[in-house]
């Protein structure tokens, strides 16, 4: 349901610029929806005077700030708030995951990002610890944003990524054969690559913890941990 709270904006003098930009955040407001709270907020941050995400403080285009446009091209500036936050996200996570890194005594190395994806380039007998690292990345930046949205907790379910993926190549998932007309028999019958692995936060902890058991007299190999 939206209810209507307030008149949209128009153009006047600066002197009333303070109040009208006020008035920006509080047009509409969503109710009784499971995400009502959510879009509210999201508004909220898109028509601000001077709208930036609220982790880093990255700045909308000044082409789109309110005093220009008022509060049109919402959902536009709404999508600019979601992805340039994702952006932020990214950012802290490939910085956490360098020190992760230096902290667990690993070498890793950012490959690429796609999407939603982060992917580095380990040693075989590091993968798992380097996945530790991933693990312990993703809960430092989960806990950066709640704090600088005010939420004083961080459920478990989010806090971890729900898989990492440890594989020698790069597919989309690594328990994929990859079959294709020119390898019928996929990566692991035409290219002898086995099938990687998917890992929640507690087998991460527990390969990562045999892995340092583990004596150093292991075959060196590159593998992807993403």
């Amino acid at each position: 349901m939206l209810s209507q709270v307030s008149s949209p904006y128009s153009s006047s003098s600066p002197s009333t610029w303070p109040k009208e930009a006020s008035s920006l955040s509080s047009t509409s407001v969503w109710t009784g929806g499971a995400e009502s709270d959510a879009f509210n907020r999201l508004e909220k941050i898109a028509l601000d005077w001077k709208a930036q995400t609220p982790v880093l403080g990255c700045r909308i285009s000044r082409a789109l700030d309110s005093r220009v446009v008022g509060s049109d091209y919402l959902p536009s500036r709404i999508n600019w708030v979601v992805q340039s936050s994702a952006v932020d996200y990214l950012h802290l996570l490939l910085v956490a995951m360098r020190w992760a890194c230096r902290l667990e005594g690993v070498e890793a190395r950012f490959l690429i990002s796609i999407h939603d994806e982060v992917r580095y380039l380990v040693r075989s007998q590091e993968r798992y610890r380097a996945a530790r690292a991933l693990q312990l990345s993703n809960l430092l930046v989960r806990a950066m944003f709640c704090s600088r949205l005010g939420l004083a907790d961080l459920p478990e379910s989010v806090a971890y990524f729900s898989g990492v993926d440890v594989d020698l190549v790069m597919r989309k998932d690594p328990l994929s054969p990859c079959r294709t007309p020119s390898e019928p028999g996929g990566v692991e019958g035409g290219r002898g690559v086995p099938p990687g692995e998917c890992l929640d936060v507690r087998q991460v902890d527990r390969k990562a913890k045999q892995e340092e058991e583990e004596t150093s007299s292991m075959v060196k190999a590159n593998v992807i941990v993403s």
